[in-house]
């Protein structure tokens, strides 16, 4: 049976992306049979305002030193000022084929902004993730998800995600919920402080979302779960 790890996060959140890199590289080492069940938690109806450059930027910087494959320089001509569309690709892409395709479309609109300098909030931008998602996994429909896009309430799925949120116990972006019901933010990274306008990591496990994944998913199959 295919074990759900639910993910809340924010598509421009850097701390997210290496969290969810890390546990498709754990799943794919274990030959686990998980999906990563990608929920929206926008900061910018959280913190009232749109992507903040000023703190992304040097967050993108350090943790690069940890994750080089997935950064780069933000070198486009414009910036996304919101995450709103690509949020609503990915509940568009749940609607089209299911959460595998939604955690696939939700990995690359992550890869497109952070590591390939792509503003995911204008429709040519989310165009050049889908046909990233599609070549990574062709269960992704290009066609269809767009389709879904423009003519269904996507919008209202992200709403529908934000205001669910507020019930659950929440420190930040990301909050891993594991299949044994318990949860985890920002694992192995969470041992970080700002100092003058950058972020410093006075240690880092990467091996941490590895773990808890193995140890969760071992639980449920066992049956060893707390009533």
């Amino acid at each position: 049976m295919t074990a759900i790890v639910t993910v809340w996060s924010d598509v421009h959140c850097p701390w997210a992306l290496v969290a969810v890199h890390r546990l498709r590289a754990a799943r794919a080492a274990r030959g686990l049979d998980v999906v990563l069940d990608q929920r929206a938690w926008p900061l910018e109806l959280i913190n009232k305002g749109g992507i903040p450059r000023h703190i992304v930027q040097p967050e993108m910087a350090v943790l690069s030193n940890h994750e080089p494959d997935l950064f780069g320089v933000y070198d486009a001509p414009s910036y996304p000022s919101t995450s709103m569309p690509a949020f609503e690709l990915v509940a568009a892409a749940r609607r089209a084929g299911g959460p595998a395709v939604a955690e696939e479309v939700d990995y690359q609109v992550r890869l497109a902004f952070f590591r390939d300098s792509v503003d995911i909030s204008v429709r040519s931008g989310l165009e050049r993730v889908l046909d990233a998602a599609a070549e990574a996994l062709p269960a992704v429909d290009p066609a269809k998800i767009f389709e879904v896009w423009e003519s269904e309430p996507v919008r209202a799925d992200v709403l529908a995600d934000y205001r669910r949120s507020r019930d659950l116990p929440i420190q930040g972006s990301p909050q891993i919920f594991w299949p044994d019901r318990t949860t985890t933010h920002n694992p192995g990274m969470t041992d970080h402080e700002w100092l003058r306008g950058i972020p410093r990591l006075r240690s880092a496990d990467p091996g941490a979302a590895g773990r808890l994944l193995d140890a969760s998913v071992t639980r449920v199959t066992s049956g060893r779960l707390d009533a």
